[in-house]
């Protein structure tokens, strides 16, 4: 089966709200967009193929950032959401997609928890997180003085990873000086710490990768792969076992595109324009992705 790209960005505008009369307006709107969307980037452009939620606050398939962004409706909406959606319950917010800035809606933070394989930090995000472990959320620059990094750059670099581990996340800004301030998951996200310890983790990846499949509505388990910022076997083992439980389709090509491609049942039934890819399915997607 083959699906047109014009069927399958119909499918993303309607989903992730890129169309005028879908865009959200407010932070009550961004809690029900991330019950549409339940894991995206805050911000992001439309060629990174994935939903941001700050496309949604613009209403458009392909937004130009703004050179004032302070000014911005769009844009400050999300620097709102990314400070109230935490405080009410209502998300997580950390670098995790893509190694970018990221919600999570809270109802799916377990499963991410029990889904992302535990990594092995370098020394210096090791520090960080042994630091706040020890001492509770601190600003930035104290941080840094504690854990030993005096380097703002690596410093950066440390907290970037730790919060890809989903070891350290931002528990609060603070405007009078300007400035972050962290802590550990379990600061905020104790109990959905020990509701991840009760989800297998290969039950977990199947629900994420079922849930970035539907989202997307298209992929490959090497795009797949670098979205969540997992190994590309555990990608395909998971989506494989989504495609032998019915749950989505294999061997779907896209108009124009190399490879071969799974599909969101839902896609599929609105978007399919031509005949069946014969003999190809996940386990040629490494050859074939471009």
């Amino acid at each position: 089966m083959q699906v047109r790209v014009e069927d399958l960005e119909a499918y993303r505008d309607r989903l992730w709200c890129r169309l005028p009369s879908l865009r959200i307006h407010d932070e009550d709107e961004a809690v029900a967009y991330l019950e549409r969307v339940p894991m995206c980037l805050a911000f992001g452009g439309y060629a990174l193929g994935v939903p941001t939620m700050w496309t949604a606050a613009c209403g458009l398939r392909k937004p130009v950032f703004p050179k004032h962004s302070h000014h911005d409706p769009a844009v400050g909406l999300i620097w709102r959401a990314k400070e109230t959606l935490v405080h009410s319950g209502a998300a997580y917010y950390g670098r995790l997609f893509l190694n970018k800035p990221s919600f999570v809606a809270r109802s799916w933070l377990a499963t991410v928890l029990a889904g992302y394989p535990r990594v092995k930090l370098s020394q210096e995000a090791q520090a960080v997180s042994e630091t706040l472990e020890e001492s509770g959320p601190l600003p930035t620059r104290e941080l840094g003085v504690r854990s030993g990094i005096r380097d703002r750059r690596v410093l950066t670099k440390a907290l970037e990873e730790a919060q890809t581990a989903l070891r350290v996340t931002k528990v609060e800004e603070r405007s009078e000086p300007f400035t972050y301030v962290w802590g550990t998951l379990s600061t905020l996200y104790a109990q959905e710490i020990d509701q991840a310890k009760g989800i297998p983790q290969d039950v977990a990846r199947r629900k994420i990768a079922a849930l970035w499949v539907n989202s997307l509505g298209l992929t490959q388990a090497g795009r797949l792969a670098r979205i969540l910022g997992w190994d590309e076997r555990i990608t395909r083992n998971a989506l494989a076992d989504l495609v032998t439980s019915g749950t989505i389709v294999d061997g779907v090509s896209l108009e124009g595109a190399r490879g071969v491609w799974v599909g969101a049942r839902s896609l599929l039934q609105e978007g399919i324009t031509g005949p069946a890819v014969e003999g190809k399915g996940l386990e040629s997607q490494g050859r074939d992705a471009g």
